[in-house]
């Protein structure tokens, strides 16, 4: 049963633990990317390695696939390591590392397009040993092997196994992920609310579900349940916080 938070530290304490919303496979809604799905399935099927490589635009799926793969392999206690170009010089892993990861293994770099000099320097290094040792390597980022601004072997090296390309997600489907993390934070978002959301509102999926997260916070805070003109009184609510900060 929800409960509402009444008092400033009930409040603090409400978004200090909000729920764990970290990314599956299941959880993933295909729209128009099914491909990319069953290819990664199959990439995880297998102990023999093999190469996958995804681009698109932002919130396209890219970092909720990677991630997802990484914690499929972890739950069957097998080695998994996640990257992105933020990942500082210690979580990048030696070749040895790669040597002994053992069968079923899974290297995932995320925004391969930002990666420093010297992360393209490693990246060649743990690509060759991947194929070398059979370990699964996953990469994503926002434009084809051949377009990214990264030096030319390490173009090559991306496109050498299947590259695709992920499509945005139709408001359709937008409106399915919405709604699906609405269910599982034990509310109900309705389909009125929903379609308001997306015809009025920022319509890439971290924006999306960061409003969702807060109107769930906001309505419990309330004790009220979500509805639109809720979602109307908690924007009207931040934007007359953020005037009066500005004036200060």
């Amino acid at each position: 049963m929800r409960t509402p938070f009444d008092d400033g530290a009930s409040r603090q304490l409400l978004l200090a633990l909000q729920w764990d919303d970290e990314p599956t496979l299941a959880s993933f809604e295909p729209g128009a990317n099914g491909l990319a799905l069953e290819a990664l399935h199959k990439l995880l099927t297998t102990t023999e390695g093999g190469a996958l490589y995804l681009w698109g635009p932002t919130s396209s799926g890219k970092s909720h696939l990677l991630r997802a793969c990484c914690g499929e392999v972890q739950k069957s206690e097998r080695w998994a390591l996640y990257l992105t170009p933020h990942s500082p010089p210690s979580h990048w892993p030696s070749l040895d590392t790669l040597a002994h990861a053992g069968p079923g293994a899974l290297l995932a770099v995320d925004d391969v397009q930002s990666c420093a000099a010297w992360q393209q320097d490693v990246l060649f290094g743990l690509f060759n040993a991947a194929r070398q040792f059979n370990v699964a390597f996953v990469a994503a980022g926002d434009a084809a092997p051949a377009q990214l601004n990264l030096r030319a072997d390490i173009r090559t090296r991306l496109a050498w196994g299947l590259a695709l390309a992920l499509e945005p997600l139709d408001d359709g489907a937008k409106q399915r992920v919405l709604q699906r993390m609405a269910a599982s934070r034990g509310f109900e978002l309705r389909d009125d609310l929903s379609r308001y959301i997306l015809s009025h509102h920022a319509r890439d999926m971290i924006s999306l579900l960061d409003l969702v997260s807060r109107l769930d916070a906001y309505a419990m805070q309330h004790a009220r349940a979500t509805s639109i003109p809720l979602l109307k009184a908690m924007l009207a609510h931040a934007d007359s916080t953020t005037h009066s900060t500005t004036k200060l």
